[in-house]
C-alpha cells in the first residue's frame, strides 16, 4: 500500500522515523502480526466477524492488513493523538476523533471485535480504567472478541476487570513486559445496577 503522497521525508510520524517511512514500517508490522498470530494464533473464527474497531489506529496499519477479510473496521483516532486521521481517510479508511474517557456513539452497529493497541494504558493516565472497560463490554455484541495489546501491569488490571464481568479469557501472552490479551465477552449480565459516576460525568 503506498504512502500518501504529501507525507514526506521532512516530517516526523507518529514513531519517530520520517514520516513516509513510519507509514511504512507500521503497515509491514500489522501485515506481519495478522497473518502470523491473529488469522489463526488466537482462536478466532473470522468468519463470524463483521464489525471491527480498532480503538487506537494511528495510520490505520490493522484495518489495511484486514483487507482481504470480509470486513467492516472502524478506526479511531484519539483527540490527543497526533492527527493521523487524514492519512486513514486518504487509504480509503473509514474513521473517527474520539476521546475514550468519554463514551463511544455507537448507533446503528455494535461491534464483534475490538482492537485495542496500547489504548488502555495511555487513557488510564487520564481516566478511570474501569469506566473505559465497562465502555468496551458495551460496545461489544455478547460473545464478541477484545484483542489487547499493551504493557503486562496494564494487561493484567484489564484482565481482572474482564474476568470480573464473566469475560473468557482466550489467551494471554508476554514477553520482556508487554502483553497480548484475547478475551470473549459472555452473555453474563449483572442483575443489579451500578452507576458509574465517572462514566458519565
Amino acid at each position: 500500500m503506498e504512502c500518501p503522497y504529501w507525507l514526506t521525508s521532512s516530517q516526523v510520524g507518529v514513531y519517530g522515523r520520517a514520516a513516509p517511512e513510519d507509514f511504512t514500517a507500521d503497515y509491514e508490522h500489522w501485515k506481519r502480526v495478522v497473518a502470523q498470530s491473529y488469522l489463526n494464533g488466537i482462536g478466532i473464527s473470522w468468519s463470524s466477524v463483521r464489525n471491527v474497531m480498532d480503538m487506537r489506529a494511528v495510520y490505520g496499519g490493522f484495518a489495511a492488513a484486514l483487507r482481504d477479510l470480509n470486513v467492516w473496521v472502524m478506526n479511531v483516532v484519539s483527540i490527543d493523538s497526533p492527527d493521523t486521521l487524514p492519512i486513514i481517510y486518504e487509504r480509503g479508511l473509514f474513521g473517527i476523533y474520539h476521546n475514550w474517557c468519554e463514551s463511544f456513539n455507537t448507533y446503528p452497529r455494535s461491534y464483534d471485535l475490538l482492537h485495542a493497541d496500547h489504548i488502555f494504558s495511555k487513557t488510564k493516565k487520564k481516566c478511570n480504567l474501569v469506566a473505559v472497560i465497562a465502555e468496551a463490554d458495551r460496545i461489544l455484541r455478547p460473545e464478541g472478541k477484545l484483542i489487547v495489546r499493551d504493557d503486562v501491569e496494564t494487561l493484567g488490571q484489564v484482565e481482572n476487570m474482564l474476568r470480573s464481568m464473566h469475560w473468557e479469557i482466550r489467551m494471554t501472552y508476554s514477553k520482556e513486559k508487554e502483553g497480548l490479551l484475547c478475551a470473549q465477552k459472555t452473555m453474563w449480565r449483572p442483575k443489579e445496577m451500578e452507576i458509574i459516576k465517572s462514566a458519565i460525568a
